[in-house]
């Protein structure tokens, strides 16, 4: 009966360069999927502050809308800021806006009297400081800028009816979640408001 000699020299198994190698390969991919994750997070965040603030800008120039001979008090930010380019990057501070609102119709809500302007202060003030949802609350490091290109320079009105009235928001990004990388994104939506009856 011939016995079976096992060479010594025969291989058994992996070594334990190949079970490193392996490992570093996994080790790669794993990596690589949790960089698509963090990519898609990154994304998603993105699409969710651009949707935010489109709406907040709709809903401003809807209030301009509302309020058409106020359009100047807009622009005016109302105290909000003192920047020449009407940008507000914070809420006020100081004495509070007038508790004012519209209805459709035209007529006016308050705990006092309110004027156009009173109610275009309480407008920007919703939009930009509203708690859960303004820009202040709703985008990181989030800025209102409202300017006219005025079709009459030669008249005293900031912004004469009919003029285009361009509402920009902007807000930081992250696009490197392990380094200082962050960048401003913006929306801007130019709208003729229309002309007061």
């Amino acid at each position: 009966m011939p016995m079976n000699i096992i060479s010594p020299h025969r291989q058994r198994g992996a070594t334990l360069v190949e079970v490193l190698i392996a490992a570093i390969i996994i080790g790669i991919g794993l990596l690589g999927i949790a960089s698509l994750q963090v990519k898609a997070l990154q994304g998603s965040t993105n699409a969710e502050f651009r949707a935010k603030a489109t709406d907040l800008a709709w809903a401003l120039a809807d209030r301009i809308r509302a309020n058409l001979t106020a359009d100047n008090s807009y622009l005016a930010n109302n105290n909000y800021n003192t920047d020449p380019e009407n940008t507000i990057s914070s809420c006020p501070t100081g004495a509070a806006v007038p508790d004012c609102t519209m209805i459709p119709g035209g007529s006016e809500i308050a705990e006092g009297s309110c004027s156009a302007s009173d109610i275009a202060a309480e407008d920007i003030e919703e939009i930009f400081c509203g708690a859960d949802f303004g820009i202040d609350d709703q985008l990181p490091g989030g800025t209102l800028q409202l300017t006219c290109t005025d079709i009459d320079t030669t008249d005293s009105d900031a912004c004469t009816e009919g003029s285009e009235m361009t509402i920009t928001i902007t807000w930081q990004t992250r696009d490197d979640p392990f380094g200082a990388g962050d960048n401003t994104d913006r929306i801007v939506m130019p709208f003729i408001p229309g002309a007061a009856q």
